[in-house]
């Protein structure tokens, strides 16, 4: 089908493939193409978004089975629910996963309504988005495209853009926690052509990456650096999460090098749920002790029978 993309095949699994082994393929495909390890490669942040994508599909069985259905029959219940933003727009997700606001609109063929006829369906599949038919000798109209590069920061509050057309100022809703590649159509407010008509106005969202924070669906990742001694006896840490409020971390005694707590209600916030922060334990090993700073700890570890952690500093 034309527009939709293979997940299956950007993250190289099968169709019948489990949500651990989709999580697992997602997380060394992450960690491959992330941009923070690939500057000098051009072509991996893309790749990196098209991962990400592809696993906020597949990850979650509702959109999963979604996918599933419209990728056998694209015909097939042809629209999402509707939903409603904070700031009372009407919106509805079109099998292309493009959120589309409702809008009284009069489409070119003449029908009245939020979804405006055969002529919009048919432009979805089979790529006819920059010019829609109208009626017989009427020339077509043009659509309107934009793409608007959000901060983080900003991402996570939601609100308004403005976007000139035309010499017109018009305002753009996004959700808080607007997904990366986020897409909207508004009807009625594209160019103007020369028999007074107007185009749609499509807008898509890029969201930047964080330093700090990965994402993943609603959740966010991060790390927090530990000493081995730390690791070993126990620590306290505080660490603050996007939204800027400082979390309090327990990090148990024995704490293992790459363990993953879970803080729940601390990723990203959307209109419907709350995202949980996965804080990564890094342990960090120290490479110039002095001499009395050996023997100290070989005095710790013949105290506590650690045998393995006096070999270790020979």
């Amino acid at each position: 089908m034309a527009g939709l993309k293979d997940y299956y095949k950007v993250l190289g699994v099968k169709e019948d493939a489990t949500k651990t082994e989709i999580k697992k393929v997602y997380r060394k495909l992450a960690r491959k193409f992330h941009p923070d390890h690939n500057q000098d490669k051009p072509g991996a942040e893309e790749r990196f978004k098209e991962v990400q994508e592809a696993y906020e599909v597949l990850s979650d069985d509702a959109n999963r089975r979604k996918y599933d259905r419209r990728r056998k029959n694209p015909f097939g219940g042809s629209y999402g629910e509707t939903f409603t933003s904070r700031g009372g727009g009407q919106f509805y997700q079109a099998p292309d996963g493009t959120y589309i606001r409702m809008e009284d609109v009069r489409s070119p063929g003449g029908s009245e309504g939020p979804l405006g006829g055969l002529g919009d369906i048919f432009s979805q599949f089979f790529g006819s988005s920059d010019a829609s038919p109208g009626r017989p000798g009427k020339p077509p109209v043009k659509d309107t495209r934009r793409t608007v590069r959000l901060s983080f920061k900003r991402m996570l509050q939601g609100g308004k853009i403005r976007i000139k057309i035309e010499g017109k100022t018009i305002q753009v809703p996004f959700p808080q926690g607007v997904r990366d590649g986020y897409r909207v159509r508004i009807r009625g407010k594209g160019r103007i052509i020369a028999d007074g008509g107007r185009g749609d106005l499509y807008v898509t969202f890029r969201v930047n990456e964080h330093h700090n924070f990965l994402r993943e669906g609603n959740d966010l990742h991060t790390r927090v650096a530990v000493s081995a001694m730390e690791a070993i006896l126990g620590v306290d840490r505080s660490i603050t999460n996007p939204y800027g409020k400082k979390i309090k971390l327990q990090l148990p005694s024995g704490v293992q090098p790459d363990e993953i707590l879970r803080v729940r209600g601390h990723g990203i916030e959307t209109e419907r749920e709350k995202g949980n922060l996965l804080v990564h334990v890094q342990v960090v090993i120290p490479k110039d002790l002095t001499e009395d700073q050996k023997r100290i700890l070989d005095q710790a570890a013949r105290v506590a029978g650690v045998i393995w952690f006096q070999l270790a500093l020979r």
